[in-house]
């Protein structure tokens, strides 16, 4: 078992940062796609795709939130840990 916990805040924060481009990039492509003409199937076609595009959607934003939280996270640790080093100074 280890005695210490060390946090790659770099890391944490390339995470982040690849997070929110893939949401990007994903929100980038959404859009309404054209609807093939397939007779009869065209409404089942149009339905599928409306629900792929509301899904994209979703799971874009789902990528960006994502994202921000693993940076407040970073952003978190960093700062107690840093309080934390401050008051173990102050005790010696």
């Amino acid at each position: 078992m280890a005695d210490r916990l060390t946090v790659d805040l770099v890391l944490l924060e390339s995470i982040s940062d690849r997070l929110r481009r893939s949401g990007e990039a994903l929100r980038a492509t959404a859009g309404a796609p054209r609807i093939p003409a397939a007779g009869e199937a065209t409404p089942i076609f149009a339905e599928l795709l409306a629900q792929l595009s509301e899904s994209s959607a979703g799971l874009a934003a789902g990528l960006a939130e994502a994202g921000n939280r693993v940076s407040e996270a970073g952003q978190t640790y960093a700062s107690e840990d840093s309080a934390a080093g401050q008051r173990i100074s102050g005790v010696s």
